[in-house]
């Protein structure tokens, strides 16, 4: 191969090119998941701005306005809320955990001669197991005292994770803003750069608005009920605040794996310790049937049906997405699957022969 002047500085614009790209790429990721949920939102709510853009005589820039104010109160209303109630629970256990009468009456439920259940329990542990031999009510005072350092740990923790959610909120909201009004200018800059047809364009963005309405509608949605159905639990036993708990089983009820069970066996364990068997026994059967039952008939109806995708396909894009992107996977997972699908498709389409043999 002869190599000109020509061609050595094709060769360098191109070196300069990848360059210029890798630092770009670099200058946005810190973005990219702010950028990718406003994708995720913009195909949500765009019926809603257009609706609204109609209505306000072609308003875009009113209407892309308003659909972000309107997001944002849908989300800090019930997110302050829940804050406030929040704040106020772990003020009173901090408050009661301090008390010494408390500390004992948690030292007396563990304590096999009070409680029937641990006496029952007591003879299969081994000899290094007995309650007697765990000191548990000196413990228990110790660590009260240090109830005050861990709880600064806690507020700062969270006072640095909520000034990051509110700079990614920000961004987000930013680029959903744009995204809504100039969607014409982004699809046509897409349609310039990309290399296959129209008819496969058409099919590409249909099968991501279908994954990603789905997937997030049936997240949201199955929460939502787990949600409503765990306070009403609460509400029916008799235990304290059902409102608080159910948006706690609803918000826990993403994370896989734990989910909700991180509110239903606390819970089951206290009841279990205060000496509330009937209640324990129905509070546990409730959320494992009930509430669980619900996660594993109407998740797989509002994603695995509309998706076209098999659900142990849909099972291991949400957990293998959480793995590599964090909680946000159960959304991304999902989409990646599905592009490689359409893509496969295409190729498939492309392929002589793979016409119909019809």
């Amino acid at each position: 191969m002869l190599v000109t002047g020509k061609t050595l500085g094709q060769w360098f614009l191109l070196a300069i090119f990848g360059v210029v790209l890798y630092l770009c790429f670099r200058i946005m990721q810190p973005f990219l998941m702010p950028i990718f949920l406003a994708l995720i939102l913009s195909t949500l709510l765009d019926p809603i701005y257009e609706a609204l853009a109609r209505r306000m005589g072609n308003g875009r820039t009113v209407a892309s306005l308003a659909v972000c104010l309107g997001l944002t109160v849908a989300i800090v209303l019930p997110v302050l809320l829940l804050s406030i109630s929040l704040a106020r629970e772990a003020n009173d256990a901090y408050q009661n955990l301090r008390d010494p009468e408390t500390v004992k009456k948690i030292a007396a439920w563990l304590d096999p001669g009070a409680n029937p259940m641990l006496r029952k329990i007591q003879p299969w542990l081994p000899s290094s197991w007995r309650f007697e031999n765990l000191e548990i009510g000196t413990k228990l005072g110790s660590q009260a005292q240090r109830i005050g350092v861990a709880a600064l740990a806690v507020a700062t923790t969270f006072a640095t994770g909520a000034f990051n959610f509110l700079m990614d909120y920000f961004i987000m909201l930013v680029v959903l803003f744009f995204l809504l009004r100039d969607s014409a200018y982004f699809a046509e800059g897409v349609r310039w750069i990309s290399p296959v047809s129209k008819r496969q364009e058409n099919l590409f963005v249909e099968r991501f608005r279908v994954v990603t309405r789905a997937t997030v509608l049936g997240t949201l949605v199955t929460a939502l009920v787990q949600g409503i159905l765990s306070g009403m639990i609460f509400l029916v036993l008799g235990l304290p605040n059902p409102i608080l708990w159910g948006a706690l089983t609803a918000l826990l009820s993403l994370v896989p794996v734990i989910g909700s069970a991180s509110i239903w066996v606390p819970w089951t364990l206290y009841l279990l310790a205060v000496g509330s068997y009937g209640r324990a026994l129905i509070f546990l059967g409730s959320q494992v049937v009930v509430v669980g039952g619900i996660d594993n008939f109407l998740r797989p109806t509002l994603i695995e049906g509309r998706v076209g995708m098999h659900t142990l396909v849909v099972f291991f894009s949400i957990l293998g997405g959480i793995g590599y992107f964090g909680i946000l996977g159960m959304f991304i997972g999902p989409l990646v699957f599905a592009m490689g699908i359409a893509f496969l498709e295409f190729y498939i389409e492309s392929t002589p022969g793979s016409g119909d043999s019809s």
